[in-house]
């Protein structure tokens, strides 16, 4: 063959294929339809005859309604995102929990783990086998599992429960007795305290169980605000460990003079704090504000006479169970102002998140 016709062959087979190409793109194999629209015009909707099955017939993406459960006023602001929480403080995979009792709250222990059910029902699973505890039951959707350790008397089986804990992303693991009452007794203890052992070790991977996360399905933290009433966060647990975890965290959390924790009272269910936001410090230096807080507090509790600011305690009060309801109000039991409520709520928010 000539270089000629080799010229002519593949000049030919170029043309063929660009042929080919713009058909396609021109005949609708790569058709673009996004101006289609431009053009159109509405129709009226096609009327089913009154013999159709109108079952079988649906819109193929409706719009769902939308319903206010409450008008937005002219001050309303789209609520910004939880944050993720930030500690500069480490937090053991695995902590024991206990509360000594008293005429309000039942004793009560449980081992803490920093993992949601969904991810602790796995290493729990794990550290039984480890351990070379039998397990007899196990119901990862509701977190209940039965088990014989190397502890329990004549091979007495243990009955136990993966909850969701009160903060997010963190669960609690409670023993229970025959009447499903937790278990506060020193073998208890001895049984908590080698599964924590176990799970604070490192690990080199980790598992998820898609059936454990219906443990937290019903679990919520939302903070609610209707005009013309206090702000309401609202906490979907039981009222004695939420005022048991919320009162351990406030306690080691708040140290410092603008935020600090001044009294609990179990009683009332009540935490009396002072918690001022970080752009509303006095300019003061820091150090020598410090010095007079703790003995104006002691006092009076109120820090606006001597500073100018509004730094007066307030308390937050929890009511009810599943869900729990925090306010905020001032020391003569009246509802804080909006802005401050909403503020405190947010910071327990934050540190429950």
């Amino acid at each position: 063959m000539s270089r000629q016709d080799s010229f002519t062959r593949i000049t030919g087979s170029l043309v063929l294929a660009s042929a080919l190409l713009a058909g396609c793109s021109s005949s609708g194999y790569y058709y673009d339809r996004k101006t289609d629209y431009i053009d159109e015009t509405t129709h009226a909707p096609l009327e089913l005859p009154d013999t159709a099955d109108k079952a079988r017939f649906r819109e193929l993406m409706p719009l769902p309604p939308v319903a206010l459960k409450r008008p937005l006023n002219k001050d309303f602001t789209t609520p910004a995102p939880v944050p993720m929480p930030v500690t500069v403080e480490d937090i053991p995979p695995a902590e024991l929990i206990q509360y000594a009792g008293n005429d309000t709250i039942a004793a009560r222990m449980w081992l803490a783990l920093a993992d949601s059910p969904a991810a602790a029902w796995p290493l729990l699973q794990q550290e039984f086998q480890k351990l070379g505890w039998k397990v007899l039951k196990a119901d990862p959707a509701t977190g209940r599992v039965q088990f014989i350790s190397a502890n329990s008397l004549s091979g007495q089986a243990v009955n136990a429960v993966l909850r969701q804990s009160v903060r997010t992303n963190f669960s609690d693991l409670e023993l229970l007795d025959n009447r499903g009452q937790v278990r506060t007794d020193n073998a208890a203890r001895t049984v908590l305290n080698q599964l924590k052992e176990g799970l604070s070790a490192p690990r080199s991977a980790q598992s998820v169980s898609l059936l454990a996360q219906n443990i937290s399905r019903n679990s919520y933290m939302i903070l609610d605000e209707e005009p013309g009433k206090p702000p309401v966060l609202k906490l979907n647990a039981d009222a004695d460990r939420t005022w048991i975890t919320l009162e351990k965290l406030l306690s080691h959390r708040l140290d410092e003079s603008e935020q600090k924790l001044l009294e609990s009272d179990v009683k009332e269910r009540t935490f009396r704090l002072v918690w001022v936001p970080d752009q509303d410090l006095s300019s003061m230096p820091t150090q020598i504000l410090s010095s007079f807080v703790d003995y104006i507090l002691s006092e009076t509790g109120d820090l606006e006479s001597s500073f100018g600011l509004s730094r007066k305690a307030v308390s937050v009060k929890l009511a009810g169970s599943n869900p729990v309801q925090m306010t905020v109000v001032t020391e003569d039991g009246q509802p804080a102002d909006t802005k401050k409520a909403l503020f405190v709520l947010g910071e327990i928010r934050r540190l429950l998140n």
